[in-house]
């Protein structure tokens, strides 16, 4: 089966995180967040993908997926063409039903029993559907009979959501719905013109209700919590061997008999942690962290070559690559991009952000 992601945004609300890095390969427990996407399709029978995508440093990460057991091509956009122009310009090539994914959302949602449900009710679209306790930030359904589509409205006004059932980013067309896609660049053209579009021509959009494990991460507050969530389980087939017993201890890692890891932590390759200092889980470090003596670091996400000096402490907290925090400072709930540093002493402010190569204090 064939699936088209959408990974051509620009990520935004993620930065500064997404200043260095495109947001499809910011890393969630050390692998990039579009291959846990993948891997979810992969899973349920999918085995062609398109990334629609404006970067090429995406192919040069992945390459043509066969370490992913995938075959990946790439559809790229010279200018931003919005959600509907970049599946029609990615889909020809796609023979009968193909999923359409947001390249940020993680799931597992049952894509096989979609697949089964939508040719089942004989429909020419259908929308995973996830209850929300705010639907106003939404697209939301109200569904007939056989939880048929009935209407689609786009982030209603307070009070007027006509149900909790939002849009969860996934979604199964059959080839003439490309025929629906008006060839302008439109932001959100799927939602605002499609799917209204299709429901009012009376053409069945079936939708999927499901609670299956859903997050958009889209914000860098939603990234840490899909770490906790992942290292608590929410989603068995993302969590590595053995992590709900132990850490998980990478390649040539140096921790001292001294040092304190607990809960559920990722180490990466050739990580060093000092005598007397404490990884506190949910946690997670990429290849070749340094966490020196009498450091903290507890409930954070740290990527590749990170040092965090003596007596420091980062706690609920995600630090990009080649950040430095120096001896005795304190990062308490911040964002710190690639090459970011905190000189020794300093105290970063919860909420704080620091843009890549920023220097505090």
């Amino acid at each position: 089966m064939n699936a088209v992601i959408l990974v051509g945004g620009g990520g935004t609300r993620l930065r500064p995180l997404t200043y260095a890095v495109p947001k499809p390969l910011v890393p969630v427990l050390n692998r990039p967040l579009v291959c846990h996407i993948i891997a979810n399709l992969r899973r349920h029978g999918v085995d062609n993908v398109v990334l629609a995508t404006s970067d090429p440093g995406i192919e040069a990460a992945l390459g043509d997926g066969s370490a992913l057991g995938v075959s990946l091509t790439y559809s790229y956009e010279t200018e931003p063409l919005g959600s509907g122009l970049a599946v029609k310009q990615a889909a020809p090539r796609h023979v009968g039903a193909f999923f359409v994914c947001n390249g940020d959302v993680v799931t597992d949602l049952d894509l096989a029993g979609m697949a089964n449900r939508h040719r089942e009710r004989a429909a020419f679209l259908s929308i995973a559907l996830a209850s929300v306790q705010d639907p106003t930030g939404y697209g939301v359904v109200e569904l007939g009979e056989g939880d048929r589509v009935t209407r689609f409205v786009e982030k209603p006004p307070p009070g007027e959501a006509p149900s909790n059932w939002a849009n969860a980013g996934t979604w199964l067309f059959e080839p003439g719905v490309l025929d629906h896609i008006p060839d302008e660049r439109m932001d959100r053209s799927l939602e605002q013109l499609v799917f209204p579009s299709v429901i009012a021509e009376g053409l069945r959009v079936q939708g999927f209700p499901s609670d299956a494990y859903w997050m958009d991460v889209g914000t860098s507050e939603r990234y840490l919590q899909l770490h906790r969530d992942l290292l608590e389980g929410r989603i068995a087939g993302l969590l590595p061997a053995g992590i709900a017993t132990q850490p998980l201890v990478g390649e040539a890692c140096q921790v001292w008999q001294d040092a304190t890891i607990s809960g559920r932590v990722i180490l990466g390759r050739g990580c060093r942690v000092g005598g007397l200092a404490c990884v506190q889980g949910p946690s997670v470090l990429g290849d070749d962290c340094v966490v020196r003596e009498r450091a903290l670091v507890a409930g954070s996400v740290l990527w590749s070559n990170v040092k965090v000096g003596a007596g420091a402490v980062v706690r609920d907290s995600i630090l990009g690559d080649g950040c430095w925090v120096g001896d005795d400072a304190v990062v308490d709930g911040a964002v710190l991009a690639n090459g970011a540093k905190v000189k020794q002493g300093v105290r970063l402010v919860p909420g704080a952000r620091l843009e890549p190569d920023e220097v505090a204090g």
